[in-house]
Parts: C-alpha cells; structure tokens; sequence
C-alpha cells in the first residue's frame, strides 16, 4: 500500500504518476518495468518515488486496486438495481461490463492480459487471490438474493458454488482465448463473439444450479 506522503500529493500529480506507471507496465510487463522510467515519465525525484511506495510491487498493487475501483464506473444499470434481475441476467451483465471496460481503457486491458497469460507468476497469483476474495462478498449477496426468490435451488453449499463460479469464471476465457482465439490472444482485441462463450458459461451454470 503507498505511503501516506503519497496520498497527500496533489490530485493531478498523483493521477500522473499512476498514469506513467500504468504506460510502464502495460508496456513492459511488470518483471520488465523500470522504476526509472516511472520517475522520469512522472517528473518526479527517484528518491520521491520512495517516499510514496516501498517498491515496484506497491506500485503496482496500488494500480491493480484503482483499476478495480474504475471497473465500478463501468457497472451497468442492471447491476445498480439487482432486485429487478434474476441471478443469471445480473452475471451476464456483470461480463458485459468487464468487456465495455476492457475495450475504452486499452493500456488496463494489456496489463489485464499480462495477468492472465502469466498465472503461475507470484504477484499475479496474489492479485488473482485477493480478486476471488474481494468477488465472494458479490456472488454470496446475488446468490441469496437469488435462492430467496426462488431462482436457485436452495438446497446448494453457498461457499462451494462461489468456488466454482471463481474456478468456471478463469476457464471460460481460457476457453475463448485457446479455443476460439487461439494462443496468442490480446485483451484489447477482445470482440463480442466472446458473450457466446460467457453464455455457454452461464447456461452451464444455470442447468447445474437453477430451479427448474
């Protein structure tokens, strides 16, 4: 987490400096970011840089955590009002801001692909962790929303099907990405035909779970 010092900068100084560090590492990955180029792209002392972050992965968590409070404005309507939907269009719509997201905000989107095609890396594991964490308190609230209107068996383990909705959630882009895009798949090229694959997904998921 950055220091306090940096969080008592400027806003437009602030939003520099993560706007050069997201550059950075949409650029190069996170193993071939420079703090040095960070701090010269920023106009800032490479000493300030160490006043505000202990090290480049302080930096970069700090990015990934304001990526995901942006995602926020890209929640769709129908996720602002979640008692009007059922479970599976509140997924659905879920996806689909992700995509909206992912597509006007390109350089997030090549950092996002970074994180994806490298899983096995420590930092990415970590992130993709604290993500699954941070998505339990989302899917439980839909989940009983959706078991006390009847359109979930209520006889279902809550904590396992987050599990495997988080499990599912990885596979399906796995899927689209080796076996509808092929190997070498960008996040900015991301086109709708990936919602066929969500609703595959999700169609998946319904049968399993969903009341008849």
């Amino acid at each position: 987490m950055p220091k306090e010092t940096f969080f008592n900068l400027p806003d437009e100084k602030r939003a520099l400096i993560e706007a050069t560090a997201v550059s950075e590492f949409a650029t190069h990955g996170y193993d071939n970011a420079s703090i040095n180029r960070i701090v010269a792209g920023a106009k800032i002392a490479k000493g300030s840089f160490y006043q505000y972050f202990h090290d480049k992965k302080d930096v970069y968590k700090h990015l990934m955590a304001r990526i995901a409070e942006k995602k926020l404005d890209y929640i769709s309507p129908v996720l602002q009002n979640p008692g009007d939907y059922d479970f599976f269009t509140l997924l659905q719509a879920a996806y689909r801001s992700g995509l909206d997201f992912a597509r006007e905000n390109p350089q997030i989107a090549l950092i996002g692909n970074q994180v994806f095609k490298h899983r096995d890396h420590p930092i990415h594991q970590e992130i993709f962790k604290e993500g699954q964490d941070a998505g339990k308190a989302f899917y439980e609230q839909l989940l009983r929303l959706a078991i006390a209107r009847g359109e979930i068996r209520p006889d279902i383990d809550i904590p396992f099907v987050i599990h495997i909705l988080n499990t599912l959630n990885v596979a399906t882009f796995e899927y689209y990405f080796e076996s509808i895009k092929g190997n070498d798949f960008n996040m900015t090229e991301i086109d709708d035909d990936v919602m066929d694959t969500v609703d595959l997904f999700i169609d998946f998921i319904k049968n399993g779970i969903g009341t008849p």
